[in-house]
């Protein structure tokens, strides 16, 4: 009971989440935008809106993978010896991908820090 308890609060937690990454899309949106202004324009405002902006998105987006990787954590802790190796192969296997991802969010964000010039299209690709 406990276990379905704890995997519906994460999924509640994960719809939030969705939500979340639906707002970065729209600020992705507008700082293209930006970024187009400034290479069309030479708009130097609009040059530093837009690295202001990315910051923020990748300052969300690395909280998001930290919760992530917190979560992997915690799965990898409460394996127990009676688990499937299904179960410990795949834990892992997800762990492993989380602390990827979160390695790549702090390159992302360090990026969007200091790459003063924009030179770098930096994505979530």
């Amino acid at each position: 009971m406990n276990d379905t308890y704890e995997r519906l609060k994460a999924i509640e937690i994960e719809d939030y989440i969705w939500i979340l990454y639906l707002v970065i899309i729209f600020l992705s949106f507008y700082a293209n935008e930006l970024e187009k202004k400034y290479f069309l324009c030479n708009d130097l405002k609009a040059k530093e809106d837009y690295r202001k902006l990315m910051i923020l998105i990748f300052a969300v987006v690395l909280g998001v993978y930290y919760y992530f990787f917190s979560d992997g954590y915690k799965s990898v802790k409460g394996l127990t010896p009676s688990d499937s190796q299904n179960k410990v192969f795949f834990t892992n296997l997800n762990f492993i991908a989380t602390i990827l991802i979160l390695i790549a969010g702090i390159i992302f964000l360090f990026i969007a820090v200091f790459d003063t010039s924009i030179e770098t299209e930096i994505a979530f690709s």
